[in-house]
């Protein structure tokens, strides 16, 4: 499980199943997230996984709504099969808090992941059109003063809750530009204007989620290996890397990995000036 969950955990006694998928579900504490998924696959951010047959299970057994009970180091899950258990004492804890990099702003465009990054037609690939007013507003991504209140709010406001799906498309760019900067920086009145800005109101209660943990400083094992890879990127797990986080989701990993490659322009374009 998530190195995050043990801190959501000890403060919450009290939830219910919030949302069921084909490969886990989500568990809603106040306005945190806990995804129970499948052993083997990548780690989210809020995550924890299970053996395939026990997890196959309590997807047959729950549903949306379900009364979960935190007590004694276990989920307790009031389904219509009865009381059934997770018992997360002794799962092992795998670190997903942002790592440390050697990169410089300076050396970004020299990096192979950048310049793999800019190979890619993101276009084809993510959940927005690129229209006119969409591209405006990448601009103001790109080359507007993180430290402008009233300028972040406009452009927040703008890609929150924008496209379809779990994780709008909006959001997904978001978060990826802000794990960009959060690798090199504080940047701590963007993160602010995240915080007030993207709300359940605006968007889904998983992009909330998503964002709760990147701002705590954690992120999904995928995004992980990803950042690592800034400081060394040999070429066969570069590629890997890059496209296990593009096959996520219907367009969320392109979505996502588009708003990272936004962030180190931004960033490049930062060291310009």
């Amino acid at each position: 499980m998530s190195n995050l969950l043990p801190l959501y955990l000890k403060n919450h006694n009290v939830g219910k199943v919030h949302s069921k998928f084909t490969n886990g579900f989500n568990i809603q504490f106040d306005n945190f997230l806990i995804y129970v998924g499948r052993l083997g696959t990548p780690l989210t951010a809020f995550g924890l996984n299970i053996e395939e047959e026990k997890l196959k299970y309590l997807l047959n057994c729950v549903r949306s709504g379900d009364l979960v009970v935190n007590k004694g180091d276990k989920l307790i899950f009031y389904s219509g099969c009865g009381a059934l258990t997770i018992c997360y004492k002794d799962l092992e804890q795998i670190d997903l808090k942002l790592p440390e990099i050697k990169c410089t702003v300076k050396e970004i465009s020299y990096s192979r992941i950048y310049q793999y990054l800019e190979t890619i037609e993101f276009e084809k690939f993510i959940g927005i059109e690129l229209d006119e007013k969409t591209g405006k507003y990448i601009e103001l991504l790109l080359h507007s003063d993180k430290t402008a209140k009233n300028v972040n709010s406009m452009i927040i406001n703008f890609f929150a809750g924008r496209g379809k799906g779990l994780t709008p498309s909006g959001d997904d760019i978001l978060i990826g530009f802000t794990l960009a900067l959060m690798v090199f920086g504080q940047f701590n009145i963007w993160k602010n204007a995240l915080t007030l800005e993207v709300t359940s109101d605006k968007t889904t209660l998983v992009s909330v989620a998503y964002l709760i943990a990147l701002l705590a400083g954690y992120t999904s094992e995928h995004f992980i290996r990803l950042v690592k890879l800034v400081d060394n990127a040999e070429s066969v797990a570069l590629e890997k890397t890059i496209n296990e986080v593009r096959s996520f989701g219907h367009t969320s990993g392109n979505d996502t990995l588009f708003g990272f490659f936004l962030g180190l322009k931004f960033l490049i374009n930062q060291g310009k000036e």
